[in-house]
């Protein structure tokens, strides 16, 4: 049986960049090693190594969902 994370456990690693719309994190060997032995499944966690993200992406993909833009019924 794995062991789970407290609820107020969470994964960390280190925002390298962030200009407001994009933002790069870092997940370090040493992050990476704790939270395998804490039991967390290691297909969801992130592999060492730096990541790029946008913030906000879906909605520019999408922006029929805007809420500003849709008519009320």
């Amino acid at each position: 049986m794995k062991k789970q994370q407290a609820a107020d456990e969470v994964f960390a690693f280190a925002v390298v960049e962030d200009n407001g719309s994009d933002v790069t994190i870092e997940v370090s060997e040493e992050d990476y090693q704790r939270e395998k032995a804490a039991g967390a499944d290691t297909d969801s966690l992130l592999k060492p190594g730096r990541y790029r993200a946008r913030r906000g992406g879906f909605l520019a993909r999408h922006p029929e969902l805007k809420i500003k833009d849709r008519k009320s019924a």
